[in-house]
């Protein structure tokens, strides 16, 4: 056997070492990714900070137009700055507690088309408003003397005076409108012992026995808590925690309310 028959022994392939280049890539790339999330942390603070501002002015000429209410202004979406800087901030909700002639209830702002940069001594500029107002039923007329109790019914409202037949409670359910700020009920059914019966069925039958009670199965109207200035109530319905009103707002004088401070 020559030596050139004799079996080679295979040469390992050489094992290259990046381990130098790619610590110098990633010493590279380091410095501009820094720069980048710093920058990032940056505009994100600007712009929430131009946002708190303008969001207060928001909530001080909304709030002074709805007799000095404390509320909170909602900017849609984050870094909004490019909007901050030119004032046309869309739509934004405002909302917050306001005082009514019954108590404190609470209030949804939607406001359309708002003007509003931060830093400026401009007004808060509105192109329409519209407000959702939440009456609890413990603060409608009748139920501070315990007369009457009012309860969610579906589509109708349900109105229950304590003890009024053979000891038990009468339970009648109306149909709801609005006639400028009075609420219209209009008797629909009465539930009597478990039983609903038609209210031009029970209504002659009461009348008999007790005419007073008998009044309260006609059509009447009842004063809705008065709302601050500025707020008109529109439409009404039943919801699982009170009446809830539709209400608008004049922008108008939410306008010239841009100078005011609360």
């Amino acid at each position: 056997m020559s030596r050139t028959d004799l079996p080679t022994k295979a040469r390992r392939p050489s094992r290259t070492r990046p381990r130098r280049t790619d610590r110098s890539l990633a010493r590279r790339l380091r410095l501009p990714l820094v720069l980048v999330v710093v920058a990032l942390v940056l505009s994100y603070g600007a712009d929430r900070f131009l946002a708190a501002a303008v969001e207060r002015r928001v909530s001080a000429a909304v709030g002074c137009r709805l007799d000095g209410a404390e509320l909170t202004t909602s900017l849609p979406g984050p870094l909004i700055t490019p909007r901050l800087l030119t004032g046309d901030l869309g739509d934004v909700t405002v909302q917050g507690f306001i005082d009514t002639e019954a108590g404190s209830t609470h209030l949804q702002l939607s406001l359309h088309d708002v003007h509003a940069r931060p830093f400026t001594d401009e007004p808060v500029d509105v192109a329409g408003a519209e407000a959702t107002v939440t009456l609890p039923y413990d603060q409608l007329p009748g139920t501070e003397a315990g007369q009457q109790r009012f309860e969610n019914a579906g589509d109708q409202l349900a109105v229950v005076r304590p003890g009024v037949v053979l000891g038990g409670d009468i339970r009648v359910l109306m149909d709801l409108a609005l006639a400028g700020e009075e609420l219209v009920l209009t008797p629909a059914t009465v539930e009597v012992a478990g039983q609903q019966l038609p209210v031009d069925l029970v209504a002659p039958l009461l009348g008999v026995r007790d005419p007073a009670l008998a009044g309260q199965l006609e059509p009447r109207r009842v004063a809705l808590p008065g709302l601050p200035n500025g707020l008109t109530p529109d439409h009404v319905a039943v919801g699982p925690d009170g009446l809830t009103l539709q209400a608008s707002l004049d922008t108008n004088e939410l306008t010239a309310a841009g100078d005011c401070r609360a």
